[in-house]
C-alpha cells in the first residue's frame, strides 16, 4: 500500500557549458515533470526516489536529499480513500541525483520522451511551480559546489 508521501528526483549532468536536467513528458497530458512517484510501505524517502529513478528512468543513483519539500492535495492520489480522513495535504520530498560514466536515460512507458535542457529551459517546461523551485534549490547548490551528502 502506498503511504501519503510523494517524491521527485532530478537527474543532472554535467557538461563544459554548466549543468542540464533531464524533464520528462508525461504520455497522458504532455506535461514537463521530473521523476516521481509514491513511497511504499516499508520504504523510506530516499528508497523510494530510487525506486522510482529505477522504474522511471532507468538510473541508480546516488540520490542527494534537497532542503525543498512541498504538498499536493490528497485528491491527486486514488490512494488517498486509504488514509486517515483528517489528512489534507501530502508531503511532496525532492532529490537530485547525478548522472555519469556512461549511464543513459531509459524512458518508461508512463513517459513519451525526454530532453536534456539548461535550468532555464527546464525551469521554463516544468509544469509544477515547486518542481521549479526545488531546480532552482539545486542549479544554486551545483553552482556553489554545495550538494547534500548523498542519501543512497
Amino acid at each position: 500500500m502506498r503511504q501519503p508521501l510523494q517524491v521527485t528526483v532530478f537527474p543532472y549532468r554535467m557538461t563544459p557549458s554548466g549543468p542540464e536536467y533531464a524533464i520528462f513528458c508525461r504520455a497522458d497530458d504532455g506535461c514537463w515533470q521530473v521523476v516521481a512517484g509514491g513511497v511504499e510501505d516499508g520504504e523510506d524517502l530516499a528508497a523510494a526516489a530510487l525506486r522510482e529513478s529505477m522504474e522511471e528512468a532507468g538510473l541508480t543513483g546516488p540520490m542527494f536529499k534537497l532542503d525543498m519539500v512541498s504538498g499536493v492535495p490528497r485528491t491527486c492520489f486514488a490512494a488517498a480513500a486509504n488514509w486517515p480522513e483528517d489528512l489534507y495535504i501530502v508531503a511532496k520530498h525532492h532529490f537530485a541525483m547525478e548522472v555519469g560514466g556512461g549511464e543513459q536515460v531509459v524512458v518508461s512507458h508512463e513517459h513519451s520522451e525526454f530532453r536534456w535542457a539548461a535550468f532555464n529551459d527546464a525551469h521554463t517546461a516544468l509544469r509544477y511551480d515547486d518542481d521549479k523551485t526545488a531546480l532552482w534549490e539545486l542549479d544554486t547548490r551545483l553552482d556553489a559546489g554545495d550538494l547534500p551528502r548523498p542519501g543512497l
